[in-house]
């Protein structure tokens, strides 16, 4: 019997047949296929959302033991991103959520802070962090590492130096962070978890993909 003929003749038996019948017919031949369609469109739809509507990251700021205390930034970063950005394609990332411990001999170092380091060591080797906001503590240290660009050879960094001549910090001879003071637009959505009366500073990571516009972006916090 052909084999058209034979699936007609199936088709008109389960026309007849009871619902066990028809889903037992059901998994055998077509549950599979369904399967892999279903997970082909739905691999194809998010590839397609993200190629069109997907904003993409204009400006990364990594703030390392601050704790947000609002429902959320918007406050913080939209007045900045409409005038810096199009705010239909790109979006300002503010990412609180690490904790890294300025003492390596504190009990939850190694819990809460190796998996946040060593992600953040991965952002800045990669180039995808742009501005890094934390205490002094913790700034020193990763200087030490090389995660941070010497203020005096950035574009900017020299006004920067200028303007803020008591609150650079400096490293073994190199300027490499800002003080941020107390910065009344940062501290009104974020909480610092660091040391009690710590000074918080900013640095810019070493390949930094946006450092014009996160030059910009540590003015507004300290206007």
């Amino acid at each position: 019997m052909p084999v058209m003929d034979e699936f007609k003749k199936e088709r008109e038996a389960l026309k007849d047949a009871p619902f066990s019948k028809k889903l037992e017919y059901f998994r055998d031949y077509y549950l599979m296929k369904t399967i892999v369609i279903v997970l082909v469109l739905a691999i194809s739809g998010s590839f397609l959302y993200n190629f069109f509507f997907r904003k993409q990251i204009a400006l990364y700021v990594t703030l390392v033991n601050f704790s947000l205390i609002q429902e959320s930034a918007e406050g913080l970063t939209d007045p900045f991103a409409q005038e810096n950005i199009n705010t239909k394609k790109q979006e300002i990332f503010v990412d609180s959520s690490s904790y890294i411990s300025s003492d390596q001999n504190e009990i939850n170092f190694i819990k809460y802070g190796y998996e946040d380091e060593q992600r953040l060591f991965s952002m800045v080797m990669t180039g995808d962090m742009d501005l890094f906001i934390s205490g002094k503590d913790v700034l020193e240290r990763y200087s030490e590492q090389k995660w941070f660009d010497d203020l005096s050879t950035i574009e900017g960094g020299q006004e920067l130096m200028k303007e803020n001549e008591d609150g650079i910090l400096v490293q073994n001879g190199i300027p490499i962070a800002v003080k941020l003071g107390d910065s009344s637009l940062l501290m009104k959505y974020y909480y610092y978890n660091g040391k009690q009366g710590e000074e918080v500073y900013a640095a810019f990571p070493t390949g930094s993909s946006h450092r014009d516009l996160a030059v910009k972006f540590l003015r507004f916090l300290m206007q």
